[in-house]
């Protein structure tokens, strides 16, 4: 068994290293024909462009002495034209012909075409001369030198490189077309050897594959408890993600809901009618009678209390959309900046607040700051009116053993510790049936005649609680206070940490 599965390996290796040298191979012959048809291009690129610039020149030097015989021979300025714009190009084309040579392989090419230069420019001088003399009236002396045997000798020496340079770069052309049919063969060649050497390694994968198979076959029976307990895992893991699925949509819900409702536009609105309200106030109130003057104020009032209800509500939808990233806060901290912020407030009702020492969690400072601040306040609001307020806040570590009952139902309530906070009044309270109402957004238990506010600061207390993986709960008799026990874990991440982190492009 274990020799078949050793043999098996090495096979593999094998075939792996043979598949490297055969890619390898093949690389580097692509890479080298690659590299022989670039040399190969530029040198037919070379031959072209000498074989072209050469034969510009051989025009262009026929064309200059063809307009200087017209002219000495019918005195024709028209005839100049032509041999004119000739001799002003004649640099550029002798510039390209050297251009043109200096990539050549062939010194002695290079010398023809050196010569070949020579020799135009001194024809081209003679022309020049017999030009210039006829155009001084000396046109019996420019005649004569033009029928002088210098000329035609000059040109004829001229056509024999001419016709050198063109007959070598043409058999250089020719071989160099040679030479790239000869790669093209060999590069067929190759292609079919290398389809070979693949068909073979392919043969040889497809049996080292029906090896494996075997192989495998005899694995079954482990592979599939392995399996087994996979699904187990699977099962368990997808439990808990239906329980964040629920969760998450429970508050994409209600943030969708709220978000549709507060909207900022419905802010622009209230306002003109608050404007326009506060104008009529001023503006007309000696002609309003007293009826008037009252749905006025009840008008205003309402737009008032819409105002603070868009308000909330925005605060409430922006708990998960605005939350910042946890950080280490000190709890101390956050209660003493509370108290300050509800200075006049505890001094107005001589209200007696007890805090006990507090850890330092992971979370966010704002937010954990609108939580006590909620709290505490309703604690001083929700008070008879000759009664002195006495708040007590305390905070307690919870073990996993003896508080597994309170711990169960909360999610890893395994990974993290966990501490007990509580914030206990001797306020008016409420029924206990009604525990879990007033932290629904908008229920109040009292009218907004014996205690002001919207309903919503509860609410906000819950996401505040559940975005750090914790749960708020509430306890309480008529008459006998209230109680709101906050369970929060030391160190955790912010719950659905892919929320947005205060874009406001998310903003209802």
């Amino acid at each position: 068994m274990i020799n078949k599965i050793l043999s098996s390996l090495y096979s593999w290796i094998l075939m792996v290293v043979l598949v490297i040298v055969v890619i390898t191979a093949n690389s580097f012959y692509v890479v080298d024909t690659l590299d022989e048809l670039s040399a190969l291009e530029a040198k037919l690129f070379s031959t072209n462009r000498i074989i072209g610039a050469v034969n510009k020149l051989h025009v262009a030097l026929l064309r200059a002495e063809s307009g200087q015989r017209g002219y000495l021979l019918t005195e024709d300025e028209a005839y100049l034209n032509e041999y004119t714009q000739t001799l002003n190009t004649f640099a550029a084309l002798a510039d390209e012909v050297e251009v043109s040579v200096f990539a050549s392989d062939s010194p002695e090419q290079s010398k023809r075409v050196n010569d070949l230069l020579a020799l135009t420019k001194e024809k081209i001088n003679r022309m020049v001369e017999v030009v210039e003399l006829a155009r001084e009236n000396n046109k019996r002396e420019a005649l004569s030198l033009l029928k002088s045997d210098r000329g035609l000798e000059l040109y004829n020496q001229f056509e024999k490189i001419f016709e050198e340079v063109d007959s070598s770069e043409r058999n250089i052309q020719g071989t160099h077309l040679a030479n790239l049919m000869k790669l093209r063969r060999d590069s067929v060649n190759t292609l079919i050897i290398s389809s070979a050497t693949t068909l073979l390694l392919i043969v040889t994968i497809f049996l080292l594959l029906k090896i494996n198979t075997r192989e495998n076959e005899k694995h079954q029976a482990e592979l599939e408890a392995i399996n087994e307990e996979l699904e187990a895992k699977i099962e368990e893991r997808t439990q808990e993600l239906s329980v964040y699925s629920d969760e998450l949509a429970r508050s994409n819900r209600e943030l969708e809901d709220f978000a549709f409702v507060a909207s900022h536009d419905l802010q622009e609105p209230l306002r003109k009618i608050r404007a326009f309200g506060n104008r009529i106030e001023s503006g007309y109130g000696d002609v309003i009678d007293e009826r008037g003057k009252d749905f006025l104020a009840r008008m205003l009032n309402a737009a008032e209390r819409m105002s603070m209800l868009i308000s909330d509500l925005l605060s409430f939808s922006r708990v998960s959309t605005r939350g910042k990233d946890f950080s280490e806060v000190e709890l101390n901290s956050v209660l003493n900046s509370v108290l300050s912020d509800l200075e006049i407030a505890i001094e107005e009702k001589s209200a007696e607040i007890t805090v006990s020492d507090m850890p330092k969690i992971r979370g966010d400072k704002s937010q954990l700051e609108q939580l006590f601040l909620n709290l505490l306040s309703n604690a001083l609001k929700f008070q008879p009116a000759d009664l002195v307020p006495k708040v007590q806040v305390n905070c307690s570590r919870m073990d996993p053993d003896s508080d597994s009952v309170e711990l169960e139902n909360i999610l890893k309530s395994d990974e993290y510790q966990w501490i007990k906070i509580t914030v206990e009044d001797n306020g008016i309270g409420f029924d206990q049936t009604f525990s879990e109402k007033i932290f629904a957004p908008f229920q109040r238990l009292h009218g907004r005649s014996e205690y002001k506010g919207t309903g919503i600061g509860l609410a906000v207390c819950r996401r505040i609680v559940e975005r750090h993986n914790g749960t708020i709960a509430a306890s309480s008799e008529p008459g006998n206070g209230a109680k709101f026990e906050i369970i929060l874990p030391l160190d955790s991440e912010p719950f659905g940490s892919n929320n947005d982190n205060g874009d406001p492009s998310h903003d209802a």
